[in-house]
């Protein structure tokens, strides 16, 4: 890290609280991961009724739903909208190759 000339160089019990914030951090992202593999698994189980009963992987009613949903979830928290958006997208789109995976090699 470089530091211009005149700053403040950060004192040990800044850098203990910077090494305990990066370990919280690294905490929440194993509960993400966690969660994600969760809703993979969930998402797995719903592609596996949606081949019994015929059908089509994408529902793009329902990803619409769920990607409004978790916007205006982010933005009542001060999230940025479009940013989650994305994500969310994105979340679709792995809940769908999923699905698609169990399909084709079930």
């Amino acid at each position: 890290m470089h530091t211009s000339p005149g700053a403040n160089q950060p004192t040990h019990e800044e850098l203990q609280q910077l090494q305990q914030l990066r370990l919280d951090i690294d905490g929440v992202d194993d509960e993400i991961l966690t969660a994600l593999v969760r809703r993979l698994s969930l998402a797995r189980a719903i592609g596996e009724i949606k081949q019994r009963t015929g059908q089509p992987v994408l529902d793009p009613a329902r990803e619409a739903s769920v990607v409004t949903r978790a916007a205006a979830r982010a933005r009542d928290a001060g999230l940025p909208e479009q940013e989650m958006r994305a994500l969310y997208w994105q979340l679709m789109a792995l809940a769908r190759r999923a699905q698609l995976r169990d399909v084709t090699s079930g």
